[in-house]
């Protein structure tokens, strides 16, 4: 599957949306309250780079086309790469679904002998992989309602990293799961253009969301908290309440990025994303 650590890059990816301020390179970089970690998007014509900084220095990253609608995965200590399409994750549902059941079972029988303390050990390890232990049990975890996803103003205003921005808090089914603080694109230096290729990859990506849920398995029911709806503008402060993390904007560049960084490294072998 999809390597789980490019969600908090996509996560930022999809609160950019589009707005009417001529085409010209961005690139957006966010870190964690202790700046260990963190995220940078970078935009050139009609592809998007997201990279995702881990706290050992290594990085993993992706590349949107907006004109293929592809989005490759680049696992660079393995000098290889996945692709995902719209399409290409409809057709692998079966196969999907028949590797959740296996990772399911095979969580079973590793638990099944276990002392009680160790179990709720592992158990608890499962919830921060995202996996509800009710499913070892074979019940069925609801996937949450991607369509009752919004936003709601507060009223509040604040200033991060320089720029004023207007806060939010986002709600699915009823819940308030993430924090948002929103300035308006012409602040952070985002061109129309920028904007119209953040628009479809925030169509591709809800796409896939909802193509992956509708799967169910472990990883889809909480999903939902990792995801952000349409936003009037560019979140300076993303901070998700489930899990505490938290993601601001550190500082944004409009110097020319070269071609290089949203080509697949020569040499690199694809590889099944599955």
């Amino acid at each position: 599957m999809a390597d789980r650590r490019l969600i908090p890059a996509m996560t930022l990816v999809l609160a950019l949306l589009l707005a009417p301020i001529a085409q010209a390179d961005i690139a957006l970089r966010y870190t964690d309250e202790g700046g260990a970690t963190g995220s940078t998007v970078m935009i050139k014509g009609n592809m998007v780079r997201m990279e995702e900084r881990e706290e050992d220095g290594s990085m993993v990253y992706s590349l949107f086309d907006r004109d293929a609608r592809t989005l490759t995965m680049v696992i660079d200590e393995e000098r290889s790469y996945a692709q995902l399409t719209e399409d290409g994750l409809r057709s692998q549902a079966g196969e999907v679904q028949r590797m959740q059941q296996e990772f399911l079972q095979q969580m079973r029988q590793q638990m099944e002998h276990m002392p009680p303390d160790q179990r709720r050990m592992m158990e608890q390890q499962m919830r921060q992989m995202g996996i509800d232990p009710a499913m070892l049990s074979g019940e069925d975890v609801p996937v949450p309602d991607i369509a009752t996803l919004e936003t709601r103003p507060t009223g509040e205003t604040d200033t991060i990293g320089g720029v004023r921005c207007e806060r939010l808090d986002v709600y699915l089914e009823g819940t308030r799961t993430n924090e948002l603080c929103v300035a308006r694109p012409g602040d952070v230096g985002m061109s129309g253009g920028d904007f119209a290729t953040m628009q479809v990859l925030f169509e591709f990506m809800h796409s896939l969301a909802e193509i992956a849920m509708s799967m169910g398995g472990p990883f889809a029911a909480d999903m939902g908290t990792e995801m952000l709806p349409k936003v009037d503008g560019v979140p300076v402060m993303v901070r998700n309440l489930e899990d505490g993390t938290e993601i601001q904007l550190e500082s944004v560049s409009g110097d020319t990025l070269s071609a290089d960084l949203f080509r697949i490294p020569s040499g690199y072998e694809r590889v099944d994303p599955f």
